[in-house]
Parts: structure tokens; sequence; C-alpha cells
């Protein structure tokens, strides 16, 4: 048996898996699962068990659940400690991203992560199982000489040392990142379009999705025809993996065609997200002018935001007012990186001016791109852009290398505005999130 994992559930959770989305699961029986009820026991057991490698933290008899993970994190920093929050919430989130804990897991991720948790204990069994102690042995001459195993004991082996493989290389929990802006016109929807061909470009899995609920033409700019949409996706889940086929660029899910599907897509976006995420690197999400519930069901979801300000002071002032909504509903800003857009020479606006406006706020610069923007991305032609040299594509292309994590690969901009891979060790961010406000 390999590494462990705690799990700290209240005693009901426990007697009822049920009640936590693990209906027919007998939690005593999971040899690889050590249950914890009660806090401070918890804190002592996992502090000193060594072959822990995760602690996942429900609920807990006499302290809450997100105290628990907080303290669990700061007795032991090199633990993966998850949050399994039911509700949701830009408060609990914000609290777990400040106390530095992993993740944050909905329903569904949590109920997916337990599967797989499972399904790795079963076949590190098998393999133990298959490499115990030699069926036949014998002392000849004073040494041990083992009788060679049999050929399908062999293939077994192997096959269960393979499906191990499969598994340690299973696709991590997407790196979530919103392209949003205060108002329309800041560029949100080219930047989204080519930033997801660049993440495809260096080497990521990486999913455009197009959550401009009302007026979104990614698939236009993606030069991708009859895509799938959200809500048909929302329908049939089974449907992605034949998009994720297609080739070319990155996979696209696009829009709504018809506006009265937004606020049913909208309901259906935490589960959906919850479901898809992790069969991509990247997911990057283009957005509307106006914020409404789904900006806050998307942020609440996110790993990173890009915030968007173009050249005019009434953009500044709308990224402001959209910081004061946030703070009012709660919603961390933490993970929002701000971009000013269409810089160049002669412009009203420079990134020390929109930091100052934004106390101090780190800004970074995207140039103007001129008209080739325009013309490529109206006839489809988002990949021939990104060869042109353009400046806006080679600012993407160092804004993106600079905000995803422990990329595999990172595009390096030379002067003449050339560029080219350079490998780069994946780290561990690559198979799993970060809680909401990294």
């Amino acid at each position: 048996m390999g590494a462990r994992i705690a799990l700290c559930a209240d005693e009901v959770s426990c007697a009822q898996p049920g009640l936590i989305g693990l209906d027919g699961e007998n939690l005593g029986e999971q040899e690889w699962l050590e249950l914890h009820v009660e806090g401070s026991d918890a804190r002592r057991r996992i502090a000193a068990s060594e072959d822990l490698s995760e602690a996942w933290v429900v609920s807990c008899s006499d302290v809450a659940a997100i105290n628990l993970a907080a303290a669990l994190k700061a007795d032991r920093p090199e633990l993966s400690v998850c949050l399994v929050d039911f509700e949701g919430g830009g408060s609990l989130l914000s609290r777990a991203h400040t106390a530095q804990i992993d993740e944050v897991l909905g329903r569904s991720a949590f109920v997916e992560r337990y599967n797989q948790a499972k399904q790795q204990a079963a076949k590190e069994t098998q393999l133990d199982g298959a490499l115990s102690v030699p069926q036949k042995a014998e002392v000849e001459s004073g040494a041990l000489a083992v009788a060679p195993r049999a050929l399908a004991d062999v293939e077994q082996v192997a096959q269960i040392a393979t499906e191990l493989s499969l598994i340690a290389h299973a696709p991590g929990r997407g790196f979530i990142m919103p392209v949003v802006s205060g108002s329309g016109g800041a560029g949100k929807s080219s930047v989204s379009v080519l930033g997801a061909f660049v993440a495809h470009e260096m080497g990521y899995r990486t999913l455009l999705l197009d959550y401009d609920l009302q007026f979104g033409d990614a698939a236009i700019m993606a030069g991708i025809e009859n895509p799938l949409t959200i809500d048909e996706l929302i329908d049939s889940p089974e449907r992605l993996e034949q998009e994720m086929k297609r080739g070319g660029g990155p996979t696209l899910v696009a829009a709504p065609q018809r506006l009265e599907m937004a606020e049913r897509v909208v309901r259906a976006t935490p589960a959906l997200l919850d479901r898809i995420a992790p069969s991509f690197d990247v997911v990057i999400a283009n957005t509307g002018a106006a914020w409404a519930d789904q900006h806050a069901v998307l942020l609440e979801k996110s790993t990173a935001v890009l915030f968007l300000v173009d050249q005019r002071a009434s953009s500044v002032r709308a990224c402001k007012h959209a910081l004061e909504l946030c703070a009012r509903c709660g919603i961390a800003t933490g993970q929002f990186q701000f971009v000013l857009n269409r810089c160049g020479k002669n412009v009203p606006l420079s990134a020390v001016d929109v930091s100052n406006a934004l106390q101090g706020a780190p800004v970074a610069e995207l140039r103007e791109g001129g008209r080739d923007v325009e013309d490529y991305l109206a006839s489809g032609s988002a990949a021939e852009l990104l060869q042109t040299g353009n400046e806006l594509c080679s600012g993407i292309r160092r804004l993106i290398a600079q905000v995803l994590p422990d990329e595999q690969r990172i595009i390096q901009v030379d002067d003449a505005g050339g560029n080219h891979a350079a490998p780069r060790k994946r780290g561990r961010h690559g198979a799993k999130r970060r809680g909401w406000g990294r």
C-alpha cells in the first residue's frame, strides 16, 4: 500500500457517506483512507503520520472545517490540504487562499477525487500482491534460489504497472482563467482567443470557453464552423470528447445561440466546470461586458483572472466600480492580473497611470496590434495572426507565459518578434488546482 489520505468528516457523515456524495461507500473499510472525526485528534495524528499524501477536510465535530484545514496546513506546510465545500462562496474561498490551503473542492470534484484515489489504491494493492514473496524458494549451497515466475504473472505485473502509469499521468484539475473588463470594448474576445491559441501552442491541453452568453463570437475568430455550444454541452457532456479531437488549435465551447438560454447556463456552470475542467490543463474563458450573475459564478471557479483596461478614462472607472462590486459581494480579487490594452506612443494612459488609479496594483501592458488584428480575427485566422509577429501577439505570449503555472513549454519572444519553444519542467501545480484566489 502506498501513500494514504486523511479524511476529516463529522461522525454522521462518516456513518452515512451519502451525505457527502459518497453513496454506497463504507469509509471504514478503505485501507488507504485515514478517518478523523474530531479536530484535535486529527491535528495530532496527521502531524505524526509520515505516510500521508493528502488531507481532505469536509467537516468536523468540534471545529469549523475552514479552521481545521488552515491548522493542518500550518502544522505541515508540505502536506497537500484540500477543503471540501458544497455550498461555495467568495468569503470562504478568500479565507482558504489566505490560509494557503492548496485546493477547494466542490461536491462533484470531491467525489471524482475520491474515486480516483480509490482506483489507484486498488491498482497498488494488485501490484503489491503480484510482487509478494516468491512462490517457491529453496536454499542451495547457502544461497537463496528463487523459482522463476510464470509468464502470466509477468504479464500481469506489466499490465498493472502500465495502468498505474496512466493514473499517475491522468489529467489534473484545469487552471481556469476568465478574461474580464469593467466595460465593453476593452479587447476581451481578442485576448481570450489569442491567449487560448498561445496556450495550445505551448503544449497545454487548452479549452477556450466563450462565456459571453449574449454576444460571444469566439468561434468566428477561431475559424470554427458549427461549434459545440455550452448549452449543448450541458445536455450532452459526452460530445466534448469529439470536440477535443478536432485538432489544429484549442478545444472550443461556444456561447449559446439563443439569448434566452443564458440563465439556464449560469445555473449549470459550476457543475459543468467541475466535470470538464479536469480534462484540460488550461481553461480560458471569454466574458461579456455587463457584470451579472455569470461573472460571479465564473470568478468563484477561477484560478487566475485577466482584468483588461483600455485607453479610455471610463474603462479605468469601470474597473474600479467592478472591484468595489467584488468587495461588496465577497469576491476575492487577489488573483486578478490587471492588463492595460492598446499601449503605444502618444496614448492617453500608461501602466503607471492605471496602477496609481488602482492604488498601486501591478499592471501589465499589451501593445496595440493595429488593423491586422481585426482583419485576421474577423476572417477566423487567429492561428495565422500569431505567426505574423504582431506586437499584440508577442505581448500575449509573454503575458500567458507569466500567468500560467509551471508550464510544460514556455514561449520566448525575441526582438525580431519570432518565437521558439523552450522546455521547462512541469511542477506539481499542473496536477491540481490551488484554491480560489491564487
